[in-house]
């Protein structure tokens, strides 16, 4: 059987889907769906984005939160729309390439009903804990965590997310017990972790960098190769002792598969643009995000090395999805 999207993917033959095409936005909203809450880095970037798609292209690009069900709610949304370029995607590789890989029965294929528009940016993520827990380092909180009675308490964005499955490895590596318990996105995860009601968390500098420099809560060490420059006094999970961590989180903007090319074209180099843009380029550097320009084939082949990646670190992992 052929996917209805594959015959939207062949050549533009009807006169109106031409017209509809060339007149793309026209006066009818874009609708940008992102899959998590309001407030979060990856929302302030869709909406700084959106607003310079419609300064570039023309038209009215309105962005919807649509989260829940760790991302799969809102993709599941944009999966199921038409694919004529009135509704995109910006989406994390939590709920684009790992939550398919570990959660069943979502509603969509990533890969069959989405096609690549254009990489935004990329980042490493911190270890970072409640204050009130008398650790200092890495190896002092997983002291505390193996003596802690009734194990610690782990938060995340959600179940099967990067961020649960990274934790859960460096858990299993360190060897303590933990109680997962997940929110409803990166903001009210990092207030849970600074008000003691969830004990440690892994998390990015832009979402956490205002608590950590209230010292509200503590960062410990960053997964990745190399130390960030906007904190180089903490240092890598591997300096700390704990080696193999070098998994990042990544955004970018999808399509229900078949939108036109020459749409997905003009999406891409106005994204592009912005993200050379010195103020976008001074709020990346000051989160920690490395920006990802390119043209949608190397997003493409970015997001399936990506795969790869994160189904062999799946298959090593014992990752309950409680």
């Amino acid at each position: 059987m052929i996917h209805r999207r594959a015959l939207l993917a062949a050549p533009l033959l009807h006169p109106a889907l031409a017209q509809a095409q060339a007149d793309w936005p026209g006066s009818r909203p874009v609708r940008v769906i992102h899959p998590s809450v309001a407030g979060s880095p990856g929302d302030v970037y869709t909406r700084l984005l959106a607003e310079h798609w419609g300064r570039s292209l023309g038209g009215t690009f309105v962005v919807e939160n649509r989260p829940g069900a760790t991302g799969s709610l809102g993709t599941t949304i944009a999966a199921q729309a038409p694919a004529d370029g009135w509704t995109l995607l910006v989406n994390s590789n939590t709920a684009h390439v790992v939550g398919p890989l570990v959660l069943k029965n979502l509603g969509f294929d990533p890969v069959r009903d989405f096609t690549a528009v254009a990489a935004m940016y990329r980042y490493g993520m911190m270890l970072i804990i409640a204050p009130n827990i008398p650790a200092r380092t890495t190896a002092e909180f997983v002291a505390w965590a193996r003596a802690k009675p009734n194990g610690s308490t782990l938060a995340s964005v959600g179940i099967g997310s990067v961020g649960h499955l990274m934790s859960e490895r460096f858990r299993q590596l360190a060897d303590f017990p933990s109680v997962h318990v997940p929110y409803r996105g990166g903001p009210p995860a990092m207030l849970a972790v600074s008000q003691g009601e969830a004990d440690w968390i892994f998390d990015n500098i832009g979402n956490s960098g205002a608590l950590l420099r209230e010292g509200k809560v503590r960062g410990l060490s960053l997964t990745g190769a190399e130390r960030a420059k906007q904190m180089p006094q903490i240092p890598t999970l591997a300096q700390d002792g704990f080696p193999g961590l070098l998994e990042e989180v990544w955004f970018g903007i999808f399509a229900p598969t078949g939108t036109p090319r020459p749409i997905i074209e003009k999406l891409n180099a106005a994204t592009n643009a912005w993200l050379a843009l010195p103020d976008t380029m001074a709020r990346m550097d000051a989160g920690a995000h490395v920006a990802m320009p390119g043209p949608p084939e190397a997003m493409a082949a970015f997001w399936a090395e990506d795969r790869q990646r994160w189904r062999t670190l799946i298959a090593e992992v014992r990752l309950p999805l409680e």
